[in-house]
């Protein structure tokens, strides 16, 4: 298999998902919601606050970069645990 296919087709995948991302809260916060404890919550620093890049003020944008840096996340968490089963199963 091609290697660059690998990068490509996720990522294309992500650019197109991103045009269908949900504006609205998910089920666990309409739920805070709903039942009154939301503002109850601290607001804690996170790098994907809101699905989203804090720091880079165009939406699109983004959740874009938030999507591409999610997939190389898990694809080099992928990596590490094919490398560490393989060698444990030496």
């Amino acid at each position: 298999m091609n290697k660059k296919i690998i990068f490509i087709l996720p990522g294309l995948i992500i650019i197109f998902a991103s045009f269908f991302a949900s504006k609205q809260p998910d089920v666990l916060e309409t739920l805070a919601i709903n039942y009154g404890f939301a503002d109850k919550t601290k607001e804690n620093l996170s790098l994907f606050s809101g699905y989203s890049f804090p720091f880079i003020k165009n939406s699109f944008i983004s959740t874009l970069l938030a999507g591409f840096t999610g997939l190389l996340i898990i694809y080099i968490l992928f990596k590490l645990t094919k490398k560490a089963t393989s060698y444990f199963t030496k």
